[in-house]
């Protein structure tokens, strides 16, 4: 049985929320409500600003039990997010991303995994480096799915990850799925995504 619920879609870098747009028609197709927002361009925009976008929105259209589902650099975004509003917060759902730890960016993991941003052609914008603080124990609590895209683009960056999620899965209530895509996965694969994201 499929449960009513409130979607919120957040894309990561510098994309928009159409990214998103056969996953929602897919979900709204079987009575889901989604949303989503394009963030402010992440060249001038900070990762706090970003928060405060997504977290207005759920205020201004008064959503509650919010599932927030991010992509790649919106790991960031909606963990911050859960932090500040945890109330209306149902679950959390990470796209093919690193997982936030309390005091770091996104440039920071990069940094300590010898990965230069070039590579990937990720540029130091605000965003990107400003560091996100949150109480953990907090996010801990909020029931939380990890997809793994195990043809994307970022390997390095989320092999390590896999082994972790299922490490800590029941002390931090995680639930693990993969998906034989690439990282655009709700653009290449969005019945699948749309399938795991239900479950």
């Amino acid at each position: 049985m499929i449960y009513m619920a409130n979607y919120l879609f957040i894309h990561g870098g510098k994309r928009n929320k159409k990214d998103w747009d056969a996953v929602r028609e897919i979900l709204e197709s079987k009575d889901q409500e989604t949303y989503a927002i394009t963030l402010s361009d992440p060249e001038n925009s900070s990762l706090s600003n970003h928060i405060s976008e997504v977290c207005n929105l759920i205020k201004n259209e008064n959503i509650n039990d919010v599932i927030l589902v991010g992509h790649s650099s919106a790991a960031f975004v909606i963990t911050g997010v859960a932090n500040e509003i945890p109330k209306k917060i149902a679950e959390i759902i990470y796209v093919d991303t690193l997982i936030p730890e309390n005091g770091k960016s996104l440039f920071d993991f990069f940094h300590e995994k010898g990965v230069d941003t070039e590579k990937y052609g990720i540029p130091a914008w605000p965003s990107f480096v400003e560091r996100l603080n949150f109480n953990k124990s907090r996010i801990n609590q909020f029931p939380k799915k990890y997809i793994h895209c195990i043809h994307s683009e970022f390997l390095e960056m989320t092999r390590d990850i896999v082994p972790y999620i299922k490490k800590h899965a029941k002390q931090d209530n995680w639930r693990y799925f993969e998906l034989n895509s690439d990282h655009y996965c709700m653009i290449n694969n969005p019945k699948e995504l749309a399938e795991i994201i239900l479950k």
